[in-house]
């Protein structure tokens, strides 16, 4: 009788994992804010790119639901997390996601903290996330306050609430929500510190991660 030993694990090898089909996922910083852009965000990696990324939220933690802050703070919070983290946050690329809706007078501050460094990055909706959500449905409009763009979304999107989960549905129609906002433009760049007038620099942010998960094999669907 032929002996399976053989084919047995040996001990020193039972309960390990098989690291050459696993991926290590990448973290993202992101420096948000409210809890609307969060869920937005974890929905993104998670639904567009499963398994490629994981998201590290600077800044406080377990934010309540429709509780933001301004600008000026997520700066702030963005400079202290580099200053805690030490070397392996000075190398790392750090996103602001904000609305410019009473953001204004921070805009100087914004611009100076992008100029410091090309790891130093953002995207801003103008009015507000809501409005970049409106882009991935039948109907988009372009609100122009951030009250119009919450209560739009919610013609198209009723059971819409701040900090609510973000369905798979939704983000699987990101390229039509991008290809949208190129129509907009026009041409225009929207690459600077403000965005351009009922914009969202959204896809800036998803050109990146396409561009980081494509170097690691990712391939976009559709």
């Amino acid at each position: 009788m032929t002996s399976k030993r053989g084919a047995r694990r040996s001990y020193r090898d039972r309960g390990r994992r098989d690291v050459r089909t696993r991926r290590i996922r990448e973290e993202v910083h992101l420096c948000v804010e409210g809890s609307s852009e969060e869920q937005y965000l974890r929905a993104l990696l998670d639904h567009r790119y499963p398994g490629y990324f994981i998201p590290k939220f600077v800044g406080r933690r377990g934010r309540k639901r429709g509780r933001k802050t301004s600008l000026i703070n997520l700066l702030e919070m963005a400079r202290n997390h580099e200053k805690a983290m030490g070397g392996a946050a000075c190398r790392a690329v750090i996103w602001i996601i904000c609305d410019v809706d009473q953001n204004e007078v921070h805009r100087e501050a914004l611009e100076c903290w992008r100029r410091e460094v090309d790891r130093h990055r953002s995207a801003l909706q103008s009015a507000a996330l809501e409005g970049w959500l409106l882009q991935h449905f039948d109907k988009p409009r372009r609100p122009s306050t951030a009250a119009e763009a919450i209560e739009l979304l919610s013609v198209e999107w009723p059971r819409y609430d701040k900090g609510c989960d973000i369905p798979k549905w939704l983000i699987q129609r990101t390229d039509e929500a991008r290809r949208r906002e190129k129509q907009l433009l026009k041409g225009q760049d929207n690459s600077g510190a403000w965005p351009v007038e009922r914009s969202s620099q959204m896809p800036a942010l998803i050109g990146y991660l396409d561009e980081r998960a494509r170097r690691r094999g990712w391939q976009a669907c559709g």
